[in-house]
């Protein structure tokens, strides 16, 4: 078996105490920022989101526990782990429910691996043990082989042939190596954009695409197998868009489905590339035309625009309501803010998606993008041209019903001001959202309306708080001007 821990990103204490390693020994499970009691009789969590049990399923909370033992040398780590695999193979059999969805199979996989890396030999010592995780490993890869998302594509698609590549090579299948391989090089040309971002234009799968790119360098070295031509460019491409839109944020920028505490930092991941691939980050770059974001900087001030097309046209099921919205940190401290994701499987849902969700412009109450369900999306804007002038954005987008909106945005000696203008007297209700520990100081243009008030906010999944939403309204055209340096009460 392939070693593929990777200690930046694996023992990393932020990361690893997004999980309870004690409550473990207990059956509790803190996942997403809820903790509940799992039957591990059953692995069956009633009332639990799609999402947490998808989480549960993933093993992520195993690597915690191996981290524990590699620092403590508790025995009951191994034993708990253990227990833990043997109740899951015996209460999950082939192939059912969330436990053998290719998904989740393909993210259990290699934490099941980087488990056994840090258990350092301690699992192989119970022969019984391994040679029943080895057997149950192997179902799993077979049956993820066999059930590839290539309907969905994307990222889930880009887990399943990660997974494949280590899996295949681990387990001797050079046949099945080489056509994974062949996929895996078609993916990346197809989900890492020419200015580096990932397709879907969210930069926590982003970080989550990087980091698999990782791990499938560390088995090439383990197992010998040969990199695509085109990996190490990507590569380097990813980790320069990442450390360059997380410059002087503070966070992971809230555009499409993205939160903070999923991916892994964009620090221990630049530190890991520049390790293992002898790649350092260069954060200095200001414009990604393909994906449609630029960044502004001035002073102690930090703005990411966001000017682009959602996604992928025939895969939105992580897309926002988000274009021409905008974050704004000052000091490296979130000021404005998108309002994040929360869940996947919840009521708020389509608020979170929606337009007013967002540092846009909403007109005459029209969405960008007529949200469907969970994860789905019918008709959208269009984008209708983009321009960046180092300092400033201007751009516009037609929408769904007819209208069509303008905004600029222009960021100099520390103010930011922002423009908006729709034809045929349009209602314009312009959004500015603010975590509570934040209030700029907002002035808005002669002849508009500005209202204050409460929003929704969630920086974590499952986390929910409220946030300041100025609301600058008017017919036709609005504009205000920020000054993060300057807070109101």
């Amino acid at each position: 078996m392939p070693r593929i821990t990777i200690p930046e990103l694996d023992l990393d204490p932020r990361y690893l105490a997004r999980f309870d390693a004690e409550a473990l020994f207990k059956g509790e499970f803190l996942l997403i920022n809820e903790r509940r009691k799992v039957d591990l009789g059953t692995w069956d969590v009633p009332g639990a989101s799609h999402l947490w049990s998808f989480n549960l399923h993933y093993f992520e909370w195993g690597v915690a526990l191996a981290a524990r033992w590699r620092e403590t040398g508790e025995g009951r780590c191994i034993d708990g782990y253990k227990g833990l695999v043997r109740s899951w193979m015996l209460a999950c059999p082939y192939p059912e429910g969330d436990a053998w969805h290719p998904y989740t199979i393909s993210l259990r996989l290699l934490n099941w691996l980087i488990a056994i890396d840090l258990f350092g030999g301690a699992l192989q010592g119970d022969g019984a043990f391994f040679a029943e995780m080895r057997e149950s490993m192997y179902r799993q890869y077979k049956h993820l082989l066999a059930n590839q998302e290539t309907h969905l594509r994307a990222n889930h698609w880009w887990e399943n042939l990660k997974t494949l590549a280590i899996a295949s090579a681990a387990f001797g299948e050079s046949d099945v190596h080489a056509r994974v391989m062949r996929r895996l090089e078609g993916q990346l040309n197809e989900q890492v954009l020419p200015d580096g971002v990932h397709f879907e234009r969210s930069l926590m799968y982003h970080k989550l695409v990087l980091e698999g790119m990782l791990r499938v360098y560390v088995a090439s070295t383990q197992l010998g197998f040969a990199l695509p031509g085109n990996f190490m460019p990507k590569a380097k491409s990813m980790l320069d868009a990442m450390a360059s839109l997380e410059r002087g944020m503070g966070k992971t920028p809230f555009f499409n489905d993205s939160a903070d505490g999923v991916a892994k930092e964009c620090c221990p991941l630049a530190a890991a590339c520049s390790r293992l691939l002898g790649m350092d980050a260069d954060d200095t770059k200001t414009a990604f035309p393909d994906a449609g974001y630029y960044k502004l900087y001035g002073g102690d001030v930090a703005v990411m625009v966001d000017a682009g097309e959602p996604g992928p046209s025939y895969m939105l099921g992580h897309a926002h309501c988000d274009c021409l919205s905008f974050e704004l940190s000052y000091r490296g401290e979130p000021v404005v803010v998108n309002s994040g994701t929360y869940a996947y499987q919840s009521g708020l849902r389509p608020y979170f998606r929606s337009t007013a969700a967002h540092n846009t412009c909403v007109v005459d109450g029209e969405e960008q993008l007529e949200c469907w369900g969970e994860h789905r999306v019918g008709r959208g804007y269009r984008l209708l041209g983009a321009a960046f002038g180092g300092n400033s954005v201007l751009a516009s987008v037609g929408l769904p019903g007819g209208k069509t909106l303008s905004r600029s945005i222009e960021l100099c000696d520390g103010l930011l001001r922002v423009a908006d203008e729709s034809g045929d007297g349009a209602h314009l209700e312009s959004h500015i959202h603010s975590p509570r520990n934040a209030s700029p100081s907002v002035e808005a243009t002669s002849g508009c309306e500005m209202t204050r008030g409460v929003g929704k906010y969630s920086r974590q999944l499952s986390r929910l708080e409220e946030c300041r939403d100025v609301v600058v309204a008017g017919k036709g055209s609005v504009s205000y001007t920020i000054d993060a340096g300057k807070e109101v009460s």
